[in-house]
């Protein structure tokens, strides 16, 4: 019998807690801002890009987005998450952003399932990707690229930008957008030089 009061009673404090912490989660995924010139586009099949998966600092590996207070502190937003993982959205930017600026490569994302063979693989390790509260955004971190048959990196460099957008969760997320871009462009004329 006490037993069960007691188990009763967990049961209750815990439903009362759960009613108390009803959340409205709101998610954000960053977007390709690179915008494509109207016309075909002819594919040279020697010309194929493939994006290694984005290596992340472990802070942005979080659902949750995170801004920063001061430099070594940051705030983790609770109901503002990233709809799937942060590394997974870089990547899939930068294919679209360098598809749009590399007419006639082929763009892939690593893992693909398809029986393609890239000579040029593209890998990022991103450092640093927050914003603060006045909507400053700060992205930074390094980029290779590699040729496979060589077994070689043929370019790549580190990066560090820093922007001043909106205040707020969605200016911050605008502006690692815009940041995404910059970066996207960069690359893209170093591949053209190469390849």
């Amino acid at each position: 019998m006490i037993m069960t009061q007691r188990s009763l009673f967990a049961l209750l404090t815990l439903l009362l807690l759960l009613g108390g912490c009803s959340t409205k989660s709101e998610f954000y995924r960053l977007q390709p801002t690179v915008t494509a010139s109207p016309g075909s586009r002819t594919l040279h099949p020697d010309r194929i890009l493939g994006i290694g998966e984005i290596q992340v600092a472990g802070y942005l590996e979080k659902p949750e987005l995170i801004t920063r207070l001061t430099p070594s502190r940051l705030k983790l937003h609770e109901e503002q998450r990233w709809a799937g993982s942060l590394a997974g959205s870089i990547q899939e930017v930068l294919q679209q952003n360098l598809t749009t600026l590399l007419p006639g490569y082929t763009v892939l994302n690593y893992p693909w399932d398809e029986p393609v063979s890239d000579r040029y693989r593209l890998y990022v390790t991103v450092d640093r990707f927050d914003g603060d509260a006045n909507g400053t955004v700060t992205f930074a971190g390094h980029w290779s690229l590699a040729d496979r048959n060589e077994s070689k990196v043929v370019t790549g460099e580190k990066f560090r930008y820093v922007e001043h957008g909106t205040p707020g969760i969605q200016g911050i997320v605008d502006t690692q957008n815009t940041l995404l871009e910059r970066l996207s462009r960069r690359i893209a004329s170093k591949v053209r030089r190469y390849f």
